[in-house]
Parts: C-alpha cells; sequence; structure tokens
C-alpha cells in the first residue's frame, strides 16, 4: 500500500531491471515515473542487456554483489549509475561509454573479470 502512494504521488522510481520488481508485486507503475539502468545502459544492436554487477565494474569501478546479494547496495549503484549517465549525456559522453562498455563486455564474456 505504501508503494501504490508513492506512485500516486507521481514519485520517480530509479533501479536496475524494475519492471521485472514491480511485476511480481503486482505493481503497475507509469513508464514516465520510471527510471531503470537496465534500458538506458542498452544498444538494441547488441541484443544484449547488461547486468547491474557488470555495469558497476565497467562504468564505476566497483565490485558488488561479490558474497551476498543486498538490495540497498544494487538500488545505490542504480542510482550511481544513472547520476554517470545524466554526466556523460551533459559533456556528450554517454554514446562513446556506452560504445566502451560493450566492447569490454565481449573481452571479458560480460562478466567482472573478479568472477
Amino acid at each position: 500500500r505504501r508503494l501504490r502512494n508513492l506512485v500516486d504521488l507521481g514519485c520517480i522510481f530509479v533501479g536496475h531491471g524494475l519492471q521485472n520488481d514491480f511485476r511480481i508485486i503486482n505493481l503497475h507503475v507509469p513508464p514516465e515515473q520510471v527510471i531503470d539502468t537496465v534500458n538506458i545502459y542498452f544498444y538494441p544492436e547488441r541484443h544484449r542487456r547488461l547486468s547491474l554487477r557488470f555495469l558497476a565494474w565497467a562504468v564505476l569501478g566497483e565490485d558488488i554483489q561479490a558474497i551476498t546479494h543486498d538490495s540497498i547496495e544494487d538500488s545505490l549503484t542504480a542510482l550511481r549509475l544513472y547520476d554517470k549517465y545524466q554526466d556523460l549525456i551533459n559533456i556528450g559522453e554517454f554514446e562513446k561509454l556506452l560504445s566502451d562498455v560493450y566492447t569490454k563486455g565481449s573481452y571479458y564474456n560480460f562478466k567482472p573479470p573478479s568472477d
């Protein structure tokens, strides 16, 4: 019920793979209230969506989910990825970064080398 209230208030939800989370809890959130890093960091031509763990490593230089899955860590990482996206869009460097991330992903099989 609390989440429904946030939706009704027009809150913006930022995360990674949110549509799946919303589906599981049976909550409809209008697309204009969702910022999903799984969609932001995606080249449709490459036909591959990138995991949060890989994006954290490739974009932020962070190693997350190394031992356990922590939803707070995931949320904060998605927010940092969105902040990075905004910074790069503002200076016209996002497309280059995304291309580099996919190149790096191909080389490392889309997994951080610590795996």
